[in-house]
């Protein structure tokens, strides 16, 4: 998946991981480092343990809490802006947890790759695409929803309505009890969100394929590399940023009449 697509996350500085994790409730901005400024949430909790538990190329969760955390611009805004590019980031590292269903993994990445062409081509001095509101409304504006079938607003409503699906998958991998298999956790998963929009040819595909899915044993082996309860805290901010940002996007497309597009 990687030769499709380049994954691009933030280096993370190993000498954070030093001390003793603890909740911060003040903002970011004002005790990291000036090359991570970018981060605004409002509950980050700083890591405890060394990002090289993660080979280059595997999943690693405090890249995803990073780059989600980063996306949701406003924190405490129930209207924040979403950057386009973090957004995307964070998306590339949660599909890896995906790579043994080819055919779902295959098409969020072809989808990310195209939100990344209009990234790479805003104009640097006027940025369309910075960010998901800006990007939409510049589409509608300019009346390019209905003339390309490629344009931002239907791509990402696809990746929208697999993000909830993947938030929903990953916080039931934490609340369900281990006698429910990875398979039947997803699938559960599947029903209650992407089911609704795909055929029956579909259906049956990716069904088919949660039975490739690690067991719930190694994918916490893929997920925290052995390190789950201290890594346990960043899981669960970056499963309900993603769940803020989810509902920020659906409320926007909402008002704009915009998440039925074809």
């Amino acid at each position: 998946m990687d030769s499709i697509i380049r994954v691009d996350t933030p280096e993370i500085d190993g000498t954070a991981f030093d001390g003793p994790s603890r909740l911060r409730t003040d903002s970011i901005t004002k005790s990291t480092p000036p090359d991570r400024k970018d981060i605004r949430s409002a509950d980050v909790i700083e890591p405890v343990v060394k990002t090289t538990h993660a080979s280059p190329g595997e999943f690693h969760v405090l890249s995803v809490y990073e780059a989600f955390v980063a996306a949701l611009k406003e924190s405490q805004n129930p209207k924040s802006p979403i950057g386009t590019q973090n957004y995307i980031n964070g998306y590339r590292e949660l599909i890896k947890i995906f790579e043994t269903i080819k055919k779902f993994s295959y098409d969020v990445v072809e989808k990310l790759t195209i939100l990344q062409e209009f990234v790479d081509k805003d104009a640097i001095d006027t940025k369309h695409f910075d960010t998901i509101q800006k990007a939409i409304d510049y589409e509608t504006e300019n009346n390019l929803i209905k003339t390309n079938p490629n344009n931002f607003a239907r791509t990402l409503l696809r990746l929208h309505r697999a993000l909830i699906f993947i938030e929903e998958f990953l916080r039931a991998l934490s609340d369900r009890p281990l006698s429910d298999s990875t398979a039947t956790i997803a699938s559960n998963a599947y029903d209650s969100t992407l089911y609704h929009h795909h055929g029956f040819f579909i259906r049956t595909t990716v069904k088919v394929g949660f039975h490739a899915l690690p067991s719930r044993k190694q994918l916490d082996e893929v997920i925290f590399h052995g390190h789950k309860s201290d890594m346990m805290d960043q899981y669960k901010i970056f499963i309900k940023t993603i769940k803020q940002i989810y509902d920020i996007i659906e409320a926007y497309y909402a008002e704009k009449n915009y998440l039925q597009l074809p």
